[in-house]
């Protein structure tokens, strides 16, 4: 008998319970009716009240919007600490709107202290269950950083929930937008950072007629080293393959070549243009000590092995140019990344030199050749020391990064004289001025010719 009345007095509870529940929803839907003037005169008193009764039975929607009412003064006296009491009994419940409320009482500080983690927390409550306000509050936190870490990616995935919800919300495109110009600005300032040694642009088919040689002489006998000129000729190596795509087994690198390595690497390029039947490009690429002849004033690659004060152990440029330009070629470009005044990169004199720079007579080029120098005259090819790199070949590589290798010669001959005399300019207060010296066949025709 005793267990019969608990079934019955459970029976009757729940019944009671849909009953009010019933009257509830009655209630709420009666309540908003007055709120909006529909069928009945616009009362906003009459409206809170309802909410108020039907919040009182416990329905969510009418809690949260009896917090609305206090929140906005809204058929009654405003009141903040009302309006939190009856978002957190909706939010509890699991109500979304009502969590979105609460969220904004605790970011704004609304009848309690600050809580911006606390926020942020109903606020992913309201986004799981698809809000589309909870998604804004939630992508707009980490836009902002408040009360999370700052977080371009997950504000941008937010952000993209709401326009699947609403494909109108003006507010989250902009937003959108906003983050799409920040993290477009992270990536550049990221390559900016990374330098010239990452991101090396690609190219999309080999170069089955470009040969190259590079020389990075870095570590000499009997002079002073030449800062980065490995490190130089090594990056520059990469471009070539990668941005040219010139196949590795029609590049000869040389770490620190002495005398008879740049011989035999100049016969190698000669022999490649010979069987290329005249269709053949070459690159020749050289970091390192340059020197003059004192009383000529004719100038030398140095070998690691060869020793400043003594011509003999040097290589002639005249002779580079003379053995290239014999043989028959489409076009022969040759990049110097020395000075050749006597001079080191930190900018004082090598040990043989007679303490004040030589203004140094440049040989002439032969054949369809260009040749790029890092500085001309008695100036000096200074290091960027920030980049580890030499200041001519870092430019060189900075353009052919920019514009993944679709450079013309002129422009790139322009742009390394206005960046390159800027930089020297305002980190070493001298003047270094890149030079380009075009034989006589390209005179007219050597700025529109391209690397690749």
């Amino acid at each position: 008998m005793k267990k019969r009345s608990i079934i019955l007095f459970i029976v009757l509870a729940f019944a009671l319970m849909a009953q009010g529940q019933e009257n509830a929803l009655y209630l709420y839907q009666q309540a908003k009716k007055y709120e909006k003037g529909k069928g009945v005169d616009k009362n906003d008193e009459k409206a809170f009240e309802l909410y108020r009764q039907a919040a009182e039975l416990g329905l969510d929607s009418a809690q949260n919007m009896t917090g609305v009412c206090y929140d906005k003064g809204n058929g009654v006296f405003a009141d903040k600490e009302k309006a939190f009491f009856w978002f957190q009994k909706a939010a509890i419940q699991g109500y979304a709107p009502a969590q979105v409320n609460l969220g904004v009482c605790y970011e704004a500080g609304k009848s309690v202290p600050i809580d911006e983690q606390k926020a942020v927390e109903w606020y992913q409550k309201a986004a799981t269950q698809g809000n589309v306000n909870g998604m804004m509050h939630l992508g707009y936190s980490y836009y902002t950083g408040t009360g999370l870490q700052q977080d371009n990616q997950k504000a941008k995935e937010w952000f993209e929930k709401v326009l699947e919800k609403n494909k109108n919300s003006k507010k989250a495109k902009a937003y959108l937008q906003k983050i799409n110009e920040r993290l477009e600005e992270q990536q550049r300032l990221l390559a900016a950072a990374a330098g010239v040694d990452q991101n090396i642009p690609v190219a999309s088919q080999y170069e089955e007629n470009t040969f190259a040689v590079i020389i990075g002489n870095e570590k000499y006998a009997e002079d002073a080293t030449v800062p980065y000129a490995e490190h130089d000729a090594e990056i520059f190596k990469e471009y070539v393959q990668r941005t040219f795509g010139v196949p590795d087994n029609q590049v000869n690198y040389i770490a620190n070549a002495g005398l008879n390595k740049i011989r035999t690497a100049v016969r190698w390029l000669t022999k490649a243009m010979e069987v290329t039947n005249g269709k053949g490009k070459a690159i020749f690429y050289y970091a390192g000590h340059g020197i003059p002849d004192e009383a000529t004033k004719t100038t030398y690659l140095l070998p690691v092995d060869g020793m400043s004060g003594d011509i003999e152990s040097a290589y002639p440029l005249s002779k580079l140019y003379q053995e290239l330009g014999a043989i028959p070629s489409e076009r022969i470009t040759v990049f110097l990344d020395a000075c050749f005044n006597g001079g080191k990169r930190e900018g004082d004199m090598l040990a043989s030199a007679r303490g004040v720079a030589i203004k140094a007579k440049p040989s002439i080029p032969q054949g369809n050749m260009v040749v790029f120098t890092a500085a001309q005259g008695d100036e000096t090819a200074f290091a960027l020391k920030s980049q580890q790199h030499g200041l001519f070949t870092y430019y060189i590589l900075k353009k052919l990064q920019d514009s993944k290798g679709n450079v013309t010669l002129g422009d790139l001959y322009d742009y390394l004289t206005k960046e390159v005399k800027r930089d020297s300019f305002e980190k070493n207060n001298k003047i270094q001025t890149p030079f380009v010296n075009a034989s006589t066949a390209l005179t007219g025709s050597w700025k529109n010719l391209k690397l690749k």
